[in-house]
């Protein structure tokens, strides 16, 4: 493991954070937010962060040697692994340093949960927020939801980071992303200039809506990238707009459609995107699961219109099956086959290549297809069934991988409410906040649910929580290869 490379990577990464750090810097000096009593101002909270960014990332690019060119799978892995911890960790300064976290720990729950796109919260008033705060939350979410690494591909193609390593160990849905270029840094930009697109239209749109400049820009960040963060504590349920939430379920919808899909649209391949079997299990499951909870919502609800339950199962089924997290309606208060398939469906999640978190519907679709092989089996033992999806045959290493990963994501989940139930918490908020975080949704059920915070979980369980957040958005694998010593030998 070239370790002095790996660091050399992460003190760039640290020194990309520094110039985003001109943003919110530029919103806290415009509104001056008072500074809490005991603490900084927010403006001097960023200010700070920036300069021991930059400071830090400038000593580790030019005292460290390169090694990027020579770069394995397992570099790779932990490239993207440790630059997503300490850029976590830096983005964590701002709340600590302002007092919106008093707690460092809580302070870095905040921030991993942007960067991974979960959504969970320790913040209980989120409207008394200063706004440079605020919109540091939606814009980490922005970076984390299409990847910092590939932002650092798309605007530094110079400093040789973009290596096809760090690519698939970032996006979500990794080996099964398609490059739509020859070349990563083409790739990245390609990527990146769609999502600034869609992020400005929706800017654009929520403010034809009445929606002021601030929360549309906040919310438009948090949209795309599925991520879930609000600048108020009812969350898209401020507004009380059918507008509002029509236009956030279409870019919740985007945000969950493979950005190769969006490339190919744009260029014209229209015949190619509506043919993929990953976006048609997508959108059939949208579907399917707006029908079922408006049936079980208007059934629960006999005096509320159709028209009402409609609404309110669209947006929030949209919301958590895209993992975006955004809510109108507390689902804690809805029937409890609905509260159960609101699980199941945040498992799900969107298309690989997309900003949404969980599982993707290629892993389901490839594993109701060997299921659908091993019954085949049984009745003719001695054939060979392929898997194929889109009419080509799977790959088995790919097959094992994602039964491997399927396993993994429930193991995990399984323990860490095991340990959540051991520190006190009950079991629905123990389930509801271990798959919330590991698939990386936000809101849950019990005391983390709908409309609360994760700020009453113990200490020692929101540490758990943090490192799950990272496990879900970086897939677990590269998380667990820096604990095998065989990856660190030469």
């Amino acid at each position: 493991m070239n370790i002095l490379a790996i660091f050399n990577v992460v003190g760039v990464l640290l020194l990309l954070l520094s110039g985003l750090l001109l943003l919110p810097i530029g919103i806290s000096l415009y509104y001056q937010f008072p500074a809490l009593p005991g603490y900084m101002t927010e403006t001097q909270a960023f200010t700070l962060t920036l300069l021991v960014s930059f400071l830090t990332g400038l000593t580790l690019w030019k005292i460290l040697p390169s090694g990027v060119e020579k770069l394995r799978d397992r570099e790779g892995f932990a490239i993207v692994t440790l630059s997503w911890v300490f850029v976590a960790l830096f983005g964590a300064m701002p709340y600590y340093l302002s007092g919106a976290c008093p707690e460092f720990i809580d302070a870095f729950f905040e921030s991993m949960s942007g960067f991974t796109t979960t959504g969970a919260t320790i913040l209980t008033n989120i409207d008394s927020m200063p706004l440079g705060i605020l919109f540091w939350r939606n814009l980490t979410q922005w970076l984390g939801g299409m990847g910092i690494i590939l932002l650092s591909m798309a605007i530094f193609p110079a400093l040789g980071i973009g290596s096809f390593h760090l690519f698939k160990a970032e996006v979500p849905g990794g080996v099964t992303v398609e490059r739509m270029q020859p070349r990563l840094a083409e790739t990245a930009k390609i990527l990146w200039k769609t999502y600034v697109a869609l992020t400005a239209l929706e800017v654009i749109l929520l403010s034809l809506g009445g929606v002021g400049f601030f929360d549309a820009v906040c919310h438009s960040l948090s949209t795309v990238a599925t991520g879930g963060f609000s600048t108020h504590s009812a969350s898209i349920g401020y507004f009380d707009s059918v507008y509002v939430e029509s236009i956030s379920i279409l870019f919740m919808f985007l945000g969950g459609i493979s950005f190769a899909l969006h490339y190919q649209l744009v260029t014209g391949n229209f015949v190619n995107v509506f043919k993929n079997p990953e976006l048609r299990f997508y959108y059939t499951m949208i579907i399917i699961g707006i029908v079922l909870a408006t049936w079980g919502l208007s059934s629960s609800r006999p005096d509320a219109a159709l028209s009402a339950s409609f609404r309110d199962a669209a947006f929030n089924v949209m919301s958590i099956n895209t993992t975006s997290g955004f809510v109108t309606d507390d689902f804690n208060a809805w029937p409890n086959f609905l509260r159960i398939f609101m699980i199941v469906i945040m498992m799900v999640g969107g298309c690989s290549g997309s900003t949404s978190g969980s599982l993707k519907a290629i892993r389901f679709i490839i594993l109701f297809k060997i299921i659908g092989r091993e019954l085949k089996k049984l009745v003719y033992p001695r054939a060979i069934f392929h898997v194929k999806v889109a009419k080509k045959s799977v790959d088995p290493d790919d097959l094992t991988n994602v039964v491997a990963l399927t396993c993994l994501f429930m193991g995990f989940a399984t323990l860490s409410c095991v340990l959540l139930s051991l520190m006190g918490v009950d079991l629905i908020t123990s389930i509801s906040a271990s798959v919330a975080c590991l698939f990386n949704i936000g809101p849950g059920l019990g005391e983390v649910g709908a409309t609360g915070t994760y700020a009453d979980i113990p200490i020692l369980g929101k540490g758990i929580l943090i490192a799950f957040m990272l496990m879900g958005r970086l897939e677990i694998y590269g998380i667990m290869l820096l604990f095998l010593p065989m990856a660190w030998r030469k």
